[in-house]
């Protein structure tokens, strides 16, 4: 199928699932936050998702060095994009897009749906916020792919790059006193996260830092994050029902 068939459907799965959060978020507050808990959970999918994609390729790839969004050229051949003087096929290269936006989608939605759970203090609505920047950002690289719109795909994956470290260190100042393990959890999170985005601003100065792997460890520890985030909110909710049941 098209690129064009693949955006579109993208575009409409999007306008769904706004409009589903928000007939959910006003009907049921128990199962729009279950919604969000299971969507943050089910980041940890792209791994393997992504470990199908890069068996698939036709061309060598290197995890170590090339970037995740080479996976999501549309097109087989070298100069597929600005950068990419190497030759590039991937086949699954629909399924990584895919996988990409609805990774971003998914961190949206539990953005949303799991507001309610942080403390009411400006420093986590804000984080709030910018976890669903960093969700959006992180979307729109599946939909508009590398070889599409290079300047696009660059200029909108940029966000995605940098708010997620003051999302987690403002979520961390709103729950240290109420929720210390996730508390712990969000600082070991986000000193991984952080030294990886320098370490890729450090690539020029020292080019045999794996620019891939650098990527990888800086996206993925988020994913880490959201998704042992939310395996501990809801062993919190779990532990609440059941003192108000004893």
């Amino acid at each position: 199928m098209s690129y064009e068939f693949h955006a579109g459907a993208m575009i409409i799965v999007t306008l769904t699932a706004v409009l589903a959060i928000f007939l959910v978020c006003k009907t049921s507050n128990r199962l729009s936050v279950l919604i969000g808990l299971i969507s943050w959970i089910a980041l940890s999918a792209y791994f393997i998702i992504e470990a199908i994609v890069i068996r698939a390729t036709a061309a060598p790839y290197s995890f170590l060095n090339q970037p995740m969004s080479d996976l999501g050229v549309t097109a087989c051949g070298t100069d597929t994009y600005l950068l990419a003087s190497y030759t590039i096929c991937s086949p699954y290269h629909w399924l990584m897009n895919w996988t990409f936006f609805l990774t971003g989608l998914f961190i949206l939605i539990g953005a949303v749906l799991l507001s309610p759970l942080w403390p009411k203090v400006r420093s986590a609505k804000i984080a709030n916020i910018l976890i669903g920047v960093f969700g959006v950002s992180y979307a729109i690289s599946g939909i508009i792919p590398a070889d599409i719109d290079f300047y696009w795909h660059t200029l909108t994956a940029l966000p995605g790059m940098v708010v997620q470290i003051p999302a987690m260190i403002l979520i961390s100042i709103a729950i240290h006193k109420k929720m210390p393990r996730i508390f712990w959890w969000t600082i070991i999170c986000t000193i991984v996260t952080t030294a990886a985005l320098l370490s890729l601003f450090l690539q020029p100065v020292f080019t045999g830092l794996p620019g891939g792997l650098l990527q990888r460890i800086l996206y993925a520890s988020v994913y880490i994050w959201l998704t042992g985030t939310a395996i501990g909110l809801w062993s919190r909710r779990i532990h609440k029902a059941q003192q108000k049941g004893s």
